[in-house]
């Protein structure tokens, strides 16, 4: 069975295997539906497209730090797909950064989190990165769709460019969180 090292990185990945081209016909358009077991040591996402695994100490240890998807280097998501998401994010934040207005009544949560996971998603391609490299290496592409990216935007896994996205992602919510206030 394969092994998420959180709940998060389980869910990106169900969500980028339904979103490949290869990807089995679901019922449905958009993530995969999932449900939670509980076992012993881990808990089980099981969707249509296969079960992740999730134990429950790796869950707690990012908790503990702060992150989303995980201590270490991904074995689920590729470099090239940690890049993917992290534009997914970015896209959404700055759609509900622009309709955000600061107004009585409206939710800013949108802004803030799809900021920060832009942020943790550049970060985890970046974790891909070898001491030294200008750019990610081949072998930290696998999937069809981060070799696509590599082979059709190098520009977006050189080291300059990761920093820049990375960069660009906390300083924009730095500056959301400077206009507003911290969220309470």
């Amino acid at each position: 069975m394969l092994t998420a090292r959180t709940l998060a990185e389980a869910q990106t990945y169900l969500s980028l295997m339904a979103a490949a081209d290869d990807a089995p016909d679901v019922t449905q358009p958009g993530p995969p539906e999932t449900s939670l077991a509980e076992g012993e040591e881990a808990w089980t996402v099981h969707s249509e497209l296969g079960d992740v695994e999730v134990p429950y100490a790796s869950e707690a240890a990012c908790r503990t730090v702060g992150i989303w998807f995980g201590l270490g280097v991904s074995q689920l998501v590729d470099a090239g797909q940690w890049v993917l998401v992290a534009g997914t994010y970015a896209r959404r934040a700055l759609n509900a950064d622009l309709a955000y207005q600061g107004q009585p009544g409206q939710d800013r949560g949108e802004v803030e989190l799809n900021w920060q996971f832009a942020a943790e998603a550049i970060g985890e391609a970046i974790k891909f990165l070898p001491d030294g490299a200008n750019r990610l290496p081949d072998e930290a592409f696998w999937s069809d769709q981060g070799q696509q990216l590599r082979r059709d935007q190098p520009e977006r896994i050189t080291r300059a460019q990761l920093a820049d996205d990375q960069g660009y992602y906390t300083g924009t919510l730095e500056d959301f969180r400077a206009l507003y206030g911290e969220s309470s």
